[in-house]
């Protein structure tokens, strides 16, 4: 009997050694914001961004959410746009078609794009989090009109932008397909 409870109190011990020993994930990764918007012609990617939601809707879904979409994709190689990123009030047409084209929406939020007031480098958009104080301060408040949209969508761009509802944000480009069935994807950071 003394030989079964010398073995057992070994075990727990040994177990309890075992289970402290082992790493916990107390700073777990934080969840990254990204979005592959769709161009007008991607049948396979949605094109309209809900900031506030952080979800990727298609055009017939983003029509029933006009209200909640601040960012949209689209091509148009002729003006030299190629991939581009708009708020659906910029008042782009004859790019979208069918009923549920944003021509035909009757809330068109605003959201302003611009250079990052001061210079950010990848690094140091790496390392900022959702709600870092610090995020609004890349928007450039003297712009009050225009800037509705970046053209030219290339890897490692970053904007500041600011929604309609007033979130500032800040992306980075981080994958372009050009073509009207291409995509821009980037990841974003919100205060």
């Amino acid at each position: 009997m003394k030989t079964k409870t010398l073995v057992l109190a070994s075990f727990l011990i040994a177990m309890m050694i075992f289970v402290a020993g082992c790493k916990k994930d107390e700073d777990p990764e934080p969840q990254k914001n990204i979005a592959r918007l769709g161009a007008q012609s991607n049948t396979a990617v949605g094109g309209f961004l809900s900031v506030s939601a952080k979800k990727v809707y298609t055009m017939s879904e983003a029509f029933q959410q006009q209200d909640k979409i601040d960012i949209l994709c689209f091509y148009e190689e002729a003006s030299g746009n190629n991939i581009a990123l708009a708020a659906p009030g910029t008042g782009i047409d004859g790019i979208f078609t069918g009923d549920n084209a944003p021509d035909n929406w009757t809330t068109t939020n605003q959201t302003y794009f611009t250079n990052p007031a001061t210079e950010i480098t990848t690094v140091q958009f790496d390392q900022l989090t959702d709600g870092d104080a610090v995020i609004q301060g890349y928007y450039d408040e003297t712009v009050t009109s225009g800037n509705r949209k970046k053209k030219d969508m290339k890897v490692n761009d970053m904007y500041a932008f600011k929604t309609a509802a007033g979130t500032f944000g800040v992306l980075k480009v981080t994958a372009v397909e050009q073509g009207a069935s291409g995509y821009v994807e980037f990841e974003y950071k919100v205060k």
